[in-house]
């Protein structure tokens, strides 16, 4: 059985095994078709049917929601004529007004020109975006677009007059300004908030691959086995899931949760599909070997041959063993001044980084703003309590031993007996007694929040999100002390999760250490979130996609039912951080219909942005993987504290 869906799940006609799905008839009474269905053209000036639309329509420029046909128009300002493009030819509207509008000038003045409010403009430009799953078209300018609330009503009258979807037409204002801008306008609004409700169809990471599907539900997720092998469908999104082969979710994800930055890892497909976890034809192939892939606007799952799998599973699984570079010789303890990028086999990425975070110091926006007392716990420190506590002989053992590496239980029980040893083992008295004298030295804080740092995450090559754990220690309190916190620090490098993310990746577990990268913690944040430093939704269209949250609710993980801001800073436009141009994805619904930041807040943020993006791409991964520096992106987590809402950037790692 082939499940696509290549328009929405409506319709479907079973023919020979094959489900194929159709786009809904329209309710409304259609015209004769402008195109007779032969000719080849480049553009209408009437789109009366679907087979004109159709025809039309191409990918919108940035596949922020699924299942969505783009249909570029332009208006000829001097011309009064509305042209409905070949989108598929013309995937710019700069492209169509050169060849076919006879427009002379470079792309780079056509931006500056035609997107201004300027008395020489020529052109409007916008789109027809047609959202399947509600069944809605909207009009859309791009979020700079400097035009007059009076044209932008001009434009959609003369699209709604040539349209043969009139009464389902409305404006989308795709930023705060253009929001703002036609406040007073008598012409049908919707808002992204309706359009991402609407949606049934989400792509979050476009892959494919193969496996047996199974139908768990989200609370039993952690608890059951799922192995490399397996294409979970789950009715919610899980705070976290073992290496598996594809994942489904009946909720809508944030692109940059816990769940999809693995994905992303991995190489596996991830979508969610509101409708997924009662779909009669999806559930007919529970527990069968299928075919899964995730595509801009589609996804197919179908019944498939072991052969073809097999074949599949040997070219993307053969891995030769990995080993991480571990120097678990040097002692000594490293303020953040002391260490960089390039001491991540002394005290792990984590920590390195926020030491190359330290090395940056320019006059606009200023040094990075670091947590306090920062500083980080070298490998050494580590590998002795493992040795002097006999524990690396624990290791040893159960690294060679055959049953722990093919019994699942058993190596859950040996890993959680690891944990807790390393937890009860006494700790190094001098030791402890150098950790907290610097903390009293580098700081004023007595609340210290120590954070895993390993060799095995935060790499370009392998991620590691959300594997090891980290702990909270106060220098007052012995049920909170600082020896617990760091020791369960240590003991998270045996998670579990962690194990079997290195398993997959082929790390060889011997060369594997933790270090801890420890400061002050934050137990009164006002907003916390993570920012990807480029557009993920189109690296061509330059930009930063911010996500966050207001106090300490989380937007890598967030509880059932919470949405946070998403959005765009764009950085394409001239001026972005005087004329900052910001396009919301989705809002909090926990702010009362406020921005969780400022507009004053986003425009600080992006510029430390920008700078973290330009010193890791120049001075550390120097052109990483020959990416273009639009593209180049550092996934970075940041916080604005109370009681001044002072913005921290808490860590930079690689996104790919």
């Amino acid at each position: 059985m082939n499940y696509r869906l290549p328009f929405t799940l409506f319709l479907g006609i079973v023919i020979s095994g094959m489900l194929f799905c159709e786009h809904p008839l329209s309710s409304e009474k259609e015209l004769p078709c402008s195109w007779n269905g032969t000719d080849s053209i480049d553009y209408l000036f009437s789109v009366n049917c679907d087979s004109d639309f159709r025809r039309l329509e191409g990918e919108p420029l940035s596949l922020i929601y699924g299942d969505v046909g783009a249909l570029k128009i332009v208006y000829d300002i001097k011309g009064d004529s509305l042209y409905f493009t070949d989108s598929k030819k013309y995937e710019l509207h700069y492209t169509f007004c050169r060849l076919q509008l006879g427009y002379s000038k470079t792309q780079e003045s056509f931006n500056r020109e035609q997107y201004s409010n300027e008395s020489d403009r020529l052109y409007y430009l916008a789109s027809i975006n047609h959202y399947r799953s509600p069944d809605l078209y909207t009009l859309e300018f791009v979020p700079g677009d400097k035009i007059t609330a009076e044209a932008i009503a001009m434009v959609f009258r003369q699209v709604q007059n040539r349209f043969y979807h009139r009464e389902k037409l409305k404006f989308l204002p795709t930023s705060p300004a253009l929001d703002q801008r036609t406040e007073s306008l008598n012409i049908p609004k919707v808002t992204s908030e309706q359009i991402y409700a609407g949606q049934n169809y989400q792509a979050v990471n476009r892959a494919e691959a193969y496996g047996y599907l199974a139908r768990v539900s989200v609370g039993n997720v952690e608890s059951t086995y799922l192995s490399r092998h397996t294409i979970v469908l789950t009715n919610g999104v899980p705070n976290d899931i073992s290496v598996v082969a594809g994942i489904v979710t009946t909720e809508f994800q944030s692109p940059l949760s816990h769940i999809n930055i693995l994905s992303r890892n991995r190489g596996t497909p991830n979508m969610a599909l509101r409708s997924a976890w009662n779909d009669p034809i999806i559930g007919a192939l529970e527990g069968k070997l299928v075919y899964f892939e995730v595509a801009a606007d589609t996804f197919t799952l179908r019944e498939a041959d072991l052969v073809e799998a097999q074949d599949f599973w040997a070219l993307r699984e053969q891995r030769d063993q990995v080993i991480l570079p571990c120097n678990d010789t040097t002692a000594g303890l490293f303020p953040i001044a002391q260490i960089s990028h390039s001491d991540i086999s002394l005290v792990g990425a984590k920590a390195a980084n926020l030491g190359e975070l330290e090395k940056i110091n320019v006059s606009d926006p200023g040094p990075i703003p670091l947590p306090e007392g920062a500083f980080a716990i070298p490998f050494y420190y580590y590998r002795d309590h493992m040795t002097r506590n006999g524990l690396d002989s624990d290791v040893l053992s159960m690294l060679s031993d055959s049953v722990f590496k093919t019994d699942t239980k058993i190596r859950k029980d040996r890993l959680e007996t690891l944990r807790a040893a390393i937890i009860a083992a006494p700790i190094d008295p001098v030791f402890l007694g150098i950790v907290l004298n610097l903390i009293r030295e580098l700081s004023k804080y007595k609340r210290i929040r120590f954070r895993s740092s390993t060799n095995a995450e935060d790499l370009e090559e392998f991620n590691g999100a959300g594997l090891y754990d980290s702990f909270t220690g106060h220098l007052d309190k012995s049920e909170k002390s600082v020896e617990k916190a760091i020791k369960s620090v240590w003991a998270s490098l045996w998670n579990f999760r962690a194990f079997e993310e290195r398993e997959y990746f082929r790390i060889d577990h011997h060369h594997v250490a933790m270090g801890i990268l420890a400061h002050r913690s934050f137990p009164d944040e006002e907003a916390n979130g993570v920012a990807i430093t480029s557009n993920i939704y189109n690296s061509s269209i330059w930009g930063l996609t911010i996500d966050v949250q207001q106090g300490e609710i989380s937007v890598v993980t967030p509880p059932v039912g919470f949405t946070s801001d998403q959005l765009i800073f764009h950085t394409t436009y001239e001026n972005p951080f005087e004329e900052p141009v910001i396009e919301y994805l989705s809002r909090s619904n926990v702010t009362a219909g406020k921005t969780v930041l400022s507009e004053s807040e986003i425009v600080q943020l992006a510029k430390y942005l920008m700078t973290i993006k330009t010193w890791f791409y120049l001075n550390v991964y120097n052109g990483w993987q020959k990416a273009s520096f639009p593209a180049f992106a550092m996934d970075v987590e940041f916080k604005f504290d109370s009681p001044n809402r002072k913005l921290y950037i808490k860590q930079a790692r690689p996104y790919k």
